[in-house]
């Protein structure tokens, strides 16, 4: 598919899905450019997995439409298939094969050539474990190996279904470095993660899902800027002690600043900006 013709990997319009009578997904519309990483966050039952399901071809939409790579999603799911990767959140490899040889399954199954099992893993940090059984992996070894093996065929867009949950440091670190050098390759990436550090560093868009409903689809600094707060910290000394105060920048606040500043008395001054966490609080408890 000709990427120039299509310049947008995803194009949603109006999506939605019913289970019965319940709706678990309203209406969602939104498109991500190719080479961009989009997230998907919002409190359990949101309909973030069930939009990611529908995006990825497992489960058919009740209404709307979708392009995914320039295909559309109802009629070229197996066009759709062929290149994308997909990690879901529960594992899904062969326990008593080693690491190596779980790739190299994929790479048979993808008509791949097996050459790029070790780059892949030494990428990971997983080339001296390569020949052990999955089976002795921690979780985080597991996870790697789902990304490499999601990797396998070069997709141009790849789904992650909280690719660090309950991760440890060092595993998640290195998988979100991965995931950035992945970005600057042109790679387009759609992501769930109540991981708002991590959201926060590979994500170029941000979209909150709640009770089915896109409620707001923005970069992370506009986000920062048009749901958070705005204000200063200043430490400054008296005559008895030194005193931090959080400030909003209104003109007397920042004329008293200035005449602290006068007087010698500021030690420091920081913006403080409003964290995801706290935005993903404030939004996760907004009515529709």
């Amino acid at each position: 598919m000709d990427t120039l013709s299509h310049p947008a990997a995803i194009i949603v319009e109006d999506l939605s899905k019913n289970y019965g009578q319940r709706r678990a997904v309203d209406q969602l519309s939104f498109r991500l450019n190719y080479g961009q990483t989009l997230g998907l966050l919002g409190p359990n039952g949101a309909g973030k997995s069930t939009t990611i399901r529908m995006l990825m071809g497992l489960s058919r939409p009740t209404s709307g439409k979708a392009e995914i790579l320039g295909y559309n999603l109802l009629t070229e799911v197996k066009k759709i298939h062929s290149q994308i990767g997909v990690v879901f959140e529960k594992p899904n490899l062969f326990e008593n094969l080693t690491g190596f040889q779980n790739l190299a399954l994929f790479c048979k199954m993808h008509q791949q050539p097996k050459s790029q099992i070790r780059p892949f893993l030494e990428k990971m940090d997983l080339w001296e474990r390569a020949h052990d059984p999955i089976k002795t992996y921690s979780k985080g070894m597991r996870q790697r190996i789902l990304i490499l093996k999601a990797l396998i065929h070069q997709p141009k867009l790849l789904f992650l279904d909280e690719p660090c949950s309950g991760l440890d440091p060092v595993s998640a670190r290195i998988i979100r470095d991965y995931l950035l050098e992945l970005k600057k390759k042109g790679i387009t990436i759609l992501l769930t993660s109540h991981d708002m550090e991590e959201v926060d560093e590979l994500c170029d868009l941000i979209g909150f899902i709640n009770h089915g409903k896109l409620i707001t689809l923005e970069t992370p600094m506009l986000l920062k800027t048009k749901y958070g707060r705005s204000s200063l910290q200043i430490t400054y000394r008296t005559d008895e002690k030194i005193i931090t105060e959080e400030l909003t920048p209104t003109n007397e606040n920042m004329a008293r600043i200035t005449t602290l500043y006068h007087e010698a008395r500021i030690i420091s001054v920081h913006s403080m900006e409003a964290t995801l966490s706290e935005i993903f609080q404030k939004l996760s408890v907004s009515k529709i």
